[in-house]
């Protein structure tokens, strides 16, 4: 399939999320790559779509701040639609876009050249796939020639082949480190992977897991990796210093991870190396909290030895900054000592490429995805062990030459997985799908997974 001047139907599961998540990053970089091979992008979003006749309102009740009923309305209303999908497609409503104007912090749906909405379609469809492992079909919308969903769901659009893109099978890797139904999301992939005209993955660490767990043919598995999102230079004129006052920081004198607070990214035991580290330096950590967060904090903080009922000082080692805006995580990154990332497992691992985009040295697992997505321009440590997370950490610390040699390696890791590649890399993946397969479509099948 060539994409140009065709219309590619795209999920936004995870492009609605205020302050986003990796697949949002790569939700956003895929739309890019798509434009630059010219095709058009829509999107399905969940947001209700407002029947009237009166085209301007549609659209503002389409964007205006959505209020949710109470949990008993809501639960009755989505068994209610689980219901109605279960025995029937459902229509998307196409969303007008002339009226207002675009909110920027939902970049996704600004930058979609056409919208359709299904309300709440992704939570009614996941919920009547728990319980009953039905599909929900969503009638194929405007012009669109190909559904993308950019992580397997339980949704399909009948007469249009879908690609579904793999991230990672962490629960079944990690399986003690996330809160996923993991026979469900066994199932999910399963039925994804055999419903899907072709299979995108983000390393070929994750297309090995897929071969490994799931009777694929090899041929529909195509690692694509991911585009590093552009990330505008600082300004010649900001002062790092000031810039970094707000939180008690100085330049080159902190060390800086990003990601979520959770298991799999395995931050008690850099907050282990960190203590045995002799200079004071503080451990940065720009990530928001989530599952199983809180025992992961209690432990970093009895290992740094802070105290949680009292307004950090200047001497305590623990900075959580949660989510910062851009502008910010620019300055940080640029200005760290290093990026420590000691996760157990990553399926492509974004945040060391993005340290490397400004000129950060990368200290990181040498497991999974990582040591192939950072090659020659990182350290390596194995992340079960501190002293060994330590000694890398002092190795950039006490070696300018080294620091010098992963710098200049970073930037050429991050041209390799530059917006330009990845839209070559993206367009010889669909070109595996026979146009045969684009008159046929998709599955349509009556719902039921197999």
């Amino acid at each position: 399939m060539n994409p140009a001047d065709s219309e590619i139907l795209l999920d936004a599961y995870n492009l609605r999320l205020r302050h986003g998540s990796g697949i949002k990053t790569y939700g956003l970089t895929l739309m890019d790559a798509l434009r630059r091979l010219g095709a058009s992008v829509s999107l399905l979003s969940d947001r209700g779509a407002a029947r009237t006749r009166h085209e301007p309102l549609q659209e503002v009740l389409f964007h205006d701040v959505e209020t949710r009923p109470g949990r008993v309305a809501l639960g009755l209303r989505r068994t209610r639609d689980q219901v109605r999908r279960a025995v029937a497609p459902v229509r998307a409503l196409p969303v007008p876009r002339h009226h207002v104007i675009p909110d920027a912090s939902r970049p996704g749906l600004a930058s979609a050249d056409r919208v359709y909405a299904v309300r709440d379609v992704y939570d009614v469809a996941n919920g009547l796939y728990r319980t009953t492992r039905l599909t929900t079909r969503v009638l194929p919308p405007g012009r669109a020639r190909l559904w993308h969903a950019t992580t397997p769901l339980p949704i399909r659009v009948p007469g249009l082949p879908m690609v579904t893109t793999v991230h990672d099978l962490v629960p079944l890797r990690v399986p003690y480190a996330t809160l996923d139904h993991k026979k469900t999301f066994h199932r999910l992939v399963s039925d994804a992977l055999r419903d899907s005209a072709l299979v995108l993955t983000v390393s070929e660490c994750t297309r090995r897991d897929l071969l490994t767990w799931f009777q694929v043919p090899e041929e529909k598995v195509v690692t694509t990796w991911q585009a590093v999102p552009h990330m505008p230079d600082l300004p010649a004129g900001v002062d790092p210093a000031l810039a970094l006052r707000p939180y008690g920081l100085e330049p080159g004198r902190y060390v800086l991870f990003v990601g979520n607070i959770e298991p799999k990214k395995n931050l008690v035991a850099l907050a282990q190396a960190m203590s045995m580290l002799g200079d004071d330096l503080p451990l940065v950590v720009v990530g928001r909290k989530a599952w199983l967060y809180e025992e992961q904090l209690e432990q970093m903080e009895s290992v740094l030895g802070l105290a949680t009922n009292r307004r950090s000082s200047a001497r305590e080692r623990l900075l959580l900054l949660d989510w910062v805006p851009t502008p910010t995580l620019r300055v940080l990154y640029t200005h760290a000592a290093c990026l420590a990332f000691p996760s157990v497992y990553e399926g492509f691992g974004l945040p060391p490429l993005e340290a490397m985009r400004h000129d950060c040295p990368v200290v990181c697992s040498d497991n999974s995805s990582l040591p192939e997505v950072c090659a020659d321009a990182a350290l390596y440590f194995d992340p079960d062990q501190p002293d060994d997370i330590l000694a890398r950490i002092e190795t950039v610390l006490g070696d300018e030459d080294e620091r010098k040699r992963m710098v200049a390696e970073g930037r050429r890791r991050v041209a390799h997985f530059s917006p330009e590649r990845y839209a070559e890399r993206l367009g010889a993946a669909y070109a595996r799908i026979p146009e045969g397969r684009l008159a046929e479509g998709g599955a349509a099948g009556n719902g039921r997974a197999g």
